[in-house]
């Protein structure tokens, strides 16, 4: 997803492992850290489900690194970074 100046800086993949109350979820990064994150509020307007073992973009918070939005699931598009690095089988 780009941001308003065409990049894709500061987008995240992460697993999701666990839902938690409040419709918030705990992710598990690429690098093995965890964080906990909540719906931004384009996903929840387009009321995208989010399940435990799906794979999602997300943004970490500036001023909590600990927190981050969900932008919704992660794309398979091979121009997106976030995007995971595996090959699909032939």
């Amino acid at each position: 997803m780009p941001t308003s100046s065409g990049t894709t800086a500061g987008l995240l993949g992460a697993l999701v492992i666990a839902e938690l109350p409040s419709r918030l979820f705990r992710l598990r990064l690429d690098d093995d850290t965890t964080i906990i994150a909540g719906l931004g509020t384009e996903a929840k307007r387009l009321g995208i489900p989010i399940n435990v073992g799906m794979r999602v973009t997300l943004r970490r918070a500036s001023l909590d690194p600990a927190r981050g939005t969900i932008l919704g699931p992660q794309s398979s598009h091979p121009l997106d970074p976030t995007s995971s690095s595996r090959k699909p089988a032939p």
